[in-house]
């Protein structure tokens, strides 16, 4: 039945299609061309695979689309596409009219057709490359050629990336189909660039000349390295590498080319080319088997081309392409080799191993080492380390290498050097993914040397002599990069402080530069993320005792530098400080607790309360909930913030019920749930907490706030079980009882015993209403899963001691889920004067701050007014209504109901069919009931509510 609703659907799709004046929005188009696509893996419309119906109807649809908007004609060229792919429905659509297919895809490279239109028949040209007949059909028609021009007409890089996508499809599908005679005929089509020019005869070519050239050139040598690359076939030998390398000699062609064209980016492309074929012809001779090793003589002719192509470039006076071409080549061995020994490229002198992507990393690095002694000689100390990295580098490289290395300084010192520099750290930059841990060590320290030369602190803690607080624009631009790259390396790789012993001083020098005045926003964000990020990964906590015993350390003073950054006008800088502040508050609990001192000495947790009840910003209210939440562990902490916030716990439950944030609401839960598992609540606020739980936990409408809030249900859970004995999950033979101050035997009566009282608590606090809620309503998948696993948990616990065969129902309970579940209440809120009354202050504290502006004569106007503000709720008397919940339960589920439903229904069997139907809401027949605008109108409901 639905499968007739599907087809008649889409017939009238099809039929809306064809009216000259009608629009499919993309959004739509985009959804049935995903679902069409995968219909041999999605059972809701596998049929249309198996029926002529599809194929019947796009048939006669494209005969009669000549008035057709262009948004109907893409869209049904994409469904030929898919249509296409399987080749018995090809041989269908093409057998009756054919000549539709190859007329437009002849005129693709017409300068009138729509750009969309395009990409939607190579699409096609793409789909029919999938089945030999297909194949057949392109090299019948010779339309191949047609597409492959694409890549030399002026169209869009969407078009262009599916030229070479089809080049590349098309020649492999044909070595698959060892048809020799085809690949000949497309690799000669694709290399006439340079077969059918004699460049050994010609004269010099002008730059008119050349530039013509170079429009061929491009093209044909991002097709062949479409082709080399595709899906690293390369590794096996193949009938079309063979034919390219062997019989095209492609390399022999393009050595010439490069020499007669005087093109640095046409060079530089037909230089990657030849690196691709080396690389081919390693795999030819010594194809990648498992228990195949590698030794320095299979990587011998890929070092030449490597270091010739370095040298030619170098001839050239280009220390750009050297940095570019040196940069491709380790990313192409990352991408081929990855981190196998493969890369091992022999020994010198029986001791030293050459890794020749390491020779590559090297050239990348040479431009930074310039930079660090660029107009300015280096310290003692500094020129001495850098002096021992440089014969670290020089003891794991070629003699090559080392002579090119020195060249390239020297080249790059004669030309305009500071743009080679940045484009040097943005090739790092790109390269930063593509390192193992050895070369990673290698960068970081080369970027260390740049970091402690744009210290402005010498080695004896003196400014430098050279020091100029006018910084140069240039110079911040290129230390921006450095330090994003820093960052991303000591979060993501090893660090190993034995090899790279600058890790230890990473956070000294960091912290000098940012008291640099006029740094950008994303330095400073990005220097404090590197000093958490070193002071989550890299702070021993042996320190701690040199930190007791010698003060005056930059360490010390990282409460300060907390402190400036957090009355920082942009948001960024203070949610990166609170983000600091947090992960020393962790640590200084057991790990560093010296930092506790410097939290206490500059208030910086009462800092981050009043940031977190008065900040506008969102993200930095969430951060500095954190770090609240982490200053529950450490009492001399606590104590100091509880002295000037008295009311700490009810601003928190406030912030959880009237916050409008979703993302501060969670923290707020999540800042309770620290307070309930650190702290001794009086009991009267435990109440209260459980009702807004119980609350946020039904109520909110935020799904994130509600798994919080099952968080807290699940602590409190974990909390019964352990007043009463229970011992990583279970219950041991005796245990102490504070009741009777006795050592109690855990039998079987008194275990049972022990989980009744459990039931009975979490019954009286709400929880079992909120799990069978959550349970019994149309709620998030995730949601109803988190909640299920809570009670999955206890279920077995009491299963396990055979408490649900003693549970009775009491007389007055509730008889069903319904009838108890109708009995919730939400509470209005009637704090409208409260807000009003609000208002007034709020209007009294700006007009406030406006004077404050008007008599202020100081350069620290800006700072002041912040200070101001965020001092205007630090003693906050919450209203009681503000701490009363939205809900309220007039009944409780009580045990014997809780344990009944559970067993009533398969939970699981629920959530993935809600999971299913989720995931299944955008099904076809709805998408096309959304651009047929099929629904049943009702005039008592809003129209757009459409579901």
């Amino acid at each position: 039945m639905e499968e007739c609703r599907v087809q008649n659907k889409l017939k009238l799709l099809f039929e809306k299609l064809l009216e000259p004046n009608y629009v499919l929005n993309s959004y739509y188009a985009d959804g049935l061309i995903n679902k069409l696509t995968n219909a041999s893996t999605d059972p809701e419309i596998s049929f249309l695979g198996s029926l002529p119906f599809l194929t019947n109807l796009l048939l006669e649809a494209i005969n009669k689309s000549e008035n057709a908007h262009v948004s109907a004609k893409v869209f049904l060229t994409r469904v030929l596409g898919i249509v296409c792919k399987t080749e018995l429905n090809f041989t269908k659509f093409n057998c009756p009219q054919g000549d539709i297919i190859l007329q437009e895809l002849k005129r693709i490279n017409s300068p009138n057709i729509n750009p969309s239109l395009r990409v939607a028949f190579t699409e096609v040209a793409l789909a029919i490359v999938n089945h030999s007949s297909g194949v057949s059909w392109l090299l019948e028609t010779g339309v191949w050629k047609e597409i492959l021009s694409l890549v030399n007409e002026k169209t869009t890089i969407f078009v262009i990336r599916q030229a070479y996508k089809f080049a590349a499809e098309f020649v492999w599908k044909l070595n698959d189909l060892r048809d020799v005679n085809s690949i000949k005929e497309v690799i000669s089509y694709i290399i006439r660039p340079v077969s059918e020019e004699d460049y050994m005869g010609m004269k010099v070519l002008t730059s008119d000349d050349v530039e013509e050239k170079c429009k061929s050139l491009e093209p044909m040598a991002n097709m062949l390295i479409a082709i080399i690359s595709k899906d690293n076939r390369l590794e096996q030998p193949t009938l079309l590498l063979s034919m390219i390398v062997k019989e095209f000699k492609i390399s022999h062609y393009l050595y010439v080319v490069i020499d007669r064209i005087h093109h640095d980016e046409t060079s530089l492309l037909l230089s990657k080319v030849i690196f691709w074929v080396a690389i081919v012809k390693i795999f030819l001779e010594k194809p990648a088997k498992p228990g195949v090793e590698y030794v320095r003589e299979d990587f011998r002719d890929l070092g030449i081309v490597f270091f010739n192509a370095v040298q030619f470039f170098m001839s050239r006076r280009n220390a750009s392409c050297v940095i570019s071409f040196s940069a491709f080549c380790t990313v192409i061995w990352k991408i081929v080799f990855g981190d196998k020994t493969v890369e091992k490229y022999g020994k010198e002198h029986g001791t030293r191993q050459i890794n020749l992507r390491s020779q590559s990393l090297f050239m990348c690095i040479v431009p930074i080492l310039v930079f660090i002694k660029l107009g300015k000689p280096p310290s003692e100390a500094t020129r001495e380390n850098i002096n021992d990295y440089i014969v670290t580098l020089l003891n794991s490289s070629c003699e090559s290498t080392a002579r090119i290395s020195f060249a390239l300084r020297d080249l790059i010192l004669e030309l305009d050097t500071m743009p080679l520099i940045v484009q040097s750290v943005k090739k790092l930059t790109c390269l930063k993914h593509r390192l193992n841990d050895e070369q990673a060590n290698l960068v970081f320290q080369a970027l260390f040397y740049a970091l402690r030369d744009y210290d402005p602190i010498d080695d004896f803690g003196d400014v430098k002599p050279d020091y100029s607080s006018v910084e140069n624009q240039d110079n911040v631009f290129v230390m921006t990069y450095v330090l994003d790259i820093v960052l991303f390396l000591v979060k993501n790789h090893n660090i190993n402080w034995h090899e790279s012993i600058e890790v230890l001083c990473l956070y000294s020098v960091v912290y000098n530069i940012l008291k640099k005045p006029n740094l950008t926003v994303k330095f400073v964000v990005t220097a404090l993320n590197v000093i958490t990020v070193t002071i989550k990964k890299f702070l021993p906590p042996n320190l701690s005792l040199l930190l007791e015993s010698k003060p005056g350390s930059t360490m010390h003073e990282l409460g300060k530098l907390i402190y400036m950054k957090l009355h920082d006008l942009h948001w960024e800088v203070r949610d990166s400080a609170l983000e600091l502040l947090h992960v020393i508050t962790e640590i200084s609990f057991i790990k560093f607790p010296p930092f506790q001192k410097q939290i206490i000495q500059d208030k910086l947790i009462n800092v981050a309360a009043t940031v977190a009840f008065n900040d506008y910003e969102a993200y930095v209210q969430v951060s500095a909930l954190k770090c609240i939440g982490a200053a529950s562990k450490v009492n001399t902490i606590w104590e100091l913030l509880t002295a000037e916030f008295p009311t700490i716990q009810e601003q928190a439950v406030s912030i959880l019920r009237n916050n409008p944030e979703g993302i501060v609401r969670k923290e707020a839960c999540n800042v309770l749930c620290d307070l309930y598992q650190n702290l001794k609540i009086s009991p009267n606020f435990k109440q209260v907490i459980y009702e807004h739980m119980v609350s946020s936990a039904i109520c909110d409408f935020h799904w994130e706030v509600q798994l919080s809030a099952l968080r807290f249900w699940k602590i409190v859970l974990e909390s019964l079980l352990t007043d009463q004995g229970m011992l990583d999950g279970v219950f041991p033979p005796v245990t102490f009882s504070r009741q009777s101050r006795k050592i109690v035997t855990l039998n079987e009566t008194e275990i049972q015993r022990r989980l009744f009282q459990i039931l009975n608590e979490l019954s009286s606090k709400g929880c079992l209403t909120v799990l069978v809620k959550l349970l019994h309503d149309d709620t998030e998948s995730e949601i109803m899963e988190s909640a299920l696993n809570i009670c999955d948990e206890l279920l077995e616990i009491l299963n396990k001691h055979k408490v649900p065969e003693s549970l009775n129902a009491r007389p007055g309970d509730p008889q069903s889920i319904d009838e108890l579940l109708s009995t919730i209440k939400e509470e209005s809120d009637s704090n409208s004067n409260s807000e009003e009354m609000a208002d007034v202050d709020t209007a009294t504290a700006s007009d406030s701050v406006i004077d404050g502006i008007l008599k202020a004569d100081d350069i620290n106007l800006l700072a002041n007014i912040y200070e101001r503000h965020m001092s205007l709720q630090t003693e906050v008397q919450i209203p009681e209504k503000q701490l009363k919940p939205k809900m309220k339960l007039l009944q409780l589920v009580t045990p014997s109901l809780f344990v009944n439903y559970l067993k009533s229904k398969d939970f699981k069997q629920v959530i993935k069919e809600k999971r299913r139907w989720s995931e299944g809401i955008r099904s076809i027949s709805s998408l096309l009931d959304d651009v047929l605008g099929m629904y049943d109108v009702d005039d008592e409901i809003n129209s757009l509510d459409c579901y």
